[in-house]
This record gives C-alpha cells, structure tokens and sequence, in this order.
C-alpha cells in the first residue's frame, strides 16, 4: 500500500512539474514509448466504437429519439473535427505530450459518464450527447499530438513503419472496444461506457515512457532559416480523401449493429465482433503497407482501397446475409488498411517541427469530420432509398468507384510524382 501512494505522488509530480514533459534533448524513443503510442492510437476511433453495439438497446431505452440516440456514436467525432486543428496548434505551442496527457484525462472522465444514466427522462440523452462531445475534445488531443510525436520521433523508413503500425493498432482498437463493448452491452446498455477507463492505464505509459522531442535546430537559428513549407494542394487531397473514405467506413459502426439485429438476429456480443472483424483486416492491411509502398505509389495504393471499399459494399446488395456480412467487413477492413496510412505517410513528409501538430490536427479533424458526416447524410439517403440497408450501400459503392478512378487520375499528374510520394 505504502509503494502504490508512492508512485501515485511520483505520477502526479511528473504531471504537475513536467518530468516526462518537458523537453528532453537527450530522450530517444523506447520500444516502451512505442507502446504507449499505439495503445494511445488505438483510441483514435474510439468515439463510438466501444457503445455501436449497444444502441438498438438505447433506442428502446430513449423512444422516439433515433436521430439523438444515433450522434452518441457520432457527437465526438464533431468535437473532433471542430477543435482537432486547435489541438493541434496548441500542442505545437504548449508540448505535446502535456496536450496528449490532459487529454486522456477528459477522455476518461467525460467517457465514463454514460455509465451513470439510468434513462429516467429525454433530458439525460441530451446531457449524454454534452459529454459526448466533450470525449471528442480528448480525442481531439489525442490524436493531434500523438500522430505528431510520431513524425518528429521518427524519420524515413521508420516513420512509414511507425504509421502503418498506428493504423494497425486503430483497427485493432475497433476490434477490441467493439467485441468488449458487445459484451458489456449483454448486462444493459450502460456498461459499454465503463470501457473508456482504459484511458488511466494509458495515462500512466504516457507520464512514464514518454518526453518532449528535441528540436535539432536552435531557436535563434530557426528565426534566420525560414522552415520548409508544406505543399498546400497536396494537403488539400489528403484531408479530403480522409474525409471521404471515414465517411463511407463509419457507415458500418453507425448502420450495421441495428442491420444486424432486427434483420439476421445477431446478438449484441456477436454484433460487436463483427465490427470487429473490420479492426482487425484493417490492422493487418496496415502493417503490409511499408511492404506495398515500396512496389506501388500512395496514389496508386489509394485507389485500390477505393475500389476494395466499393466491392465490400456491394457484398450486401448481392447477398443479404451474415456470410455477405462478414465479407463486407473483411474487405472494408483491407481498403481501409490501405487509404488510412498511405494519407496519413504522405501528410507526415510534410510536417516540421514546428507544424506537426497542426498538420496532424488537419488530418485528424477532417477524419472525424467524416465520420460525423455519415449520421447527417444517412438519414435523408437512407429514406431515399426506401429504407433498405443494401441499397444504401450500394449507393456509397458508387462514390467509392468514383473516388477511385480520381486517384488514378492524380497518380498521373505532377502532385503523385513530387511530394505526393511518402
């Protein structure tokens, strides 16, 4: 007892004073700090993957209130894509590992807070969506500053295999959170929300194994040096191509537990690892990638994923199935694999020292943008469709063959063959 009030008073003077903080010109990345990193990335699409599967269970428990009941899952990625760029600027000015710590903070208390409802009245959703929001502030520091520590943390061929492992560990985190969420959902729809304690463990790897990247270059030499500015139409196609494909992948977290549910008769468990059947293709995808970007262009391996995306949202128009369920899942999980770190590779050549967080902060403010995205344009598309789930889809797989085909427009043009190449 006397060791563990020990190192909670050692945790919370390196919080309060910045040992682990502050700039450290003689840290280098442990396997320790890699670690933390990826268990910190695997929160990034956390906003709502730990409760999807509970919401055909909050629905009955909030009546009438679908369109609410639905932002739950998407409210935080709001948050996110209107504060990420300002996490990310602040993290630049501030640290970012002390924006990365203090966002786990907000993470986990405003996250646990569903678990507190009981349901009795329509005013509890809306103080539920209020913390919802305030979930995607945190992920909004989370995700800003951790992808940033990565590219001022590593460089050339490490760099690429650090994001391919970040993206892996996202989709392995849709795996894990989604699956333990189903679970949790099977003793009622308040459990899920106990799963964002996982933020105190992660809290203490940060305060522990983590320190602010030295800059290489003095500030009074920085003054005199102009830094290398960023290519701003290559950022431009990279922030709208994340917004797009999160668009179309949120579709499944948002659509599927209820398709699922009233229409194959999948329990919540089994729900949850569906969804997660989609983390995990994804995760594998992404640690291929630093293989694949050695033989095909970013551009090139964009455009499959586009294509990949379509085929996989096809599945159900063909076949309105759990086989034809689970091949949506696997396939989506591989085009995400491939989109998710050839943009965010080819947006961390750009950064500098002094513009990772806001770079970075970009990239994450439009990917959650895009996920909020789909609550708003599915339902007007999901009644335009006649209230069927394999037209809806089909529908989206159409963006995606466009989308695709652009990029095989663009690998052809000067963007691919300059900076566009991570």
């Amino acid at each position: 007892m006397k060791s563990l009030v020990c190192m909670t008073k050692l945790l919370f003077y390196k919080f309060m004073n910045g040992v682990g903080m502050t700039e450290s010109h003689g840290f280098s990345p442990t396997k320790a700090t890699l670690l933390t990193i990826l268990l910190c990335s695997m929160l990034m699409l956390m906003g709502g993957a730990a409760v999807a599967p509970a919401l055909p269970l909050i629905e009955q428990v909030f009546p009438d209130q679908g369109t609410l009941v639905s932002m739950i899952i998407t409210v935080p990625s709001l948050a996110v894509g209107l504060v990420g760029f300002a996490m990310g600027a602040l993290a630049d000015r501030l640290g970012k590992v002390r924006v990365l710590s203090t966002s786990l903070v907000v993470f986990t208390v405003a996250g646990v807070v569903g678990f507190l409802m009981d349901g009795s009245s329509d005013e509890q959703l809306y103080v539920l969506l209020a913390f919802r929001f305030i979930v995607g502030i945190g992920i909004a520091g989370i995700s800003s500053s951790v992808t940033a520590l990565i590219a001022e943390y590593y460089g050339g061929m490490n760099r690429i295999k650090v994001l391919s492992y970040q993206s892996a560990a996202m989709g392995l985190g849709v795996l894990i959170l989604e699956y333990t969420g189903g679970l949790l959902a099977e003793f009622s729809w308040r459990e899920p929300f106990l799963v964002y304690l996982i933020g105190v463990p992660i809290l203490i790897m940060v305060l522990l194994t983590m320190r602010e990247p030295k800059r290489d270059v003095p500030e009074d030499v920085a003054r005199v040096v102009p830094e290398r500015k960023a290519n701003g139409r290559l950022l431009a196609v990279c922030y709208a191509t994340i917004f797009i494909a999160m668009t179309m992948a949120f579709l499944l977290p948002t659509k599927m537990p209820t398709y699922l549910q009233t229409e194959l008769a999948v329990t919540t468990s089994a729900t949850g690892l569906f969804l997660g059947v989609h983390g995990v293709t994804n995760a594998c995808m992404s640690l291929m990638y630093r293989r694949l970007v050695q033989r095909i262009p970013p551009f090139k391996i964009i455009s499959i994923g586009f294509f990949l995306l379509a085929a996989s949202l096809v599945f159900l128009k063909i076949s309105e199935s759990i086989a034809s369920s689970i091949a949506l899942m696997v396939v989506a999980g591989i085009a995400l694999g491939m989109i998710s770190p050839a943009v965010s590779n080819t947006l961390a050549a750009e950064t500098t020292a002094t513009t990772s967080g806001k770079i970075m902060g970009g990239y994450s403010t439009c990917l959650n943008l895009g996920q909020f995205s789909i609550s708003l344009i599915s339902v007007p598309l999901f009644a335009a469709v006649g209230n069927s789930y394999p037209d809806l889809f089909a529908v989206m797989a159409v963006v995606a063959v466009v989308v695709g085909l652009t990029f095989i427009v663009l690998s052809r043009s000067s963007l691919a063959t300059g900076k566009a190449s991570a």
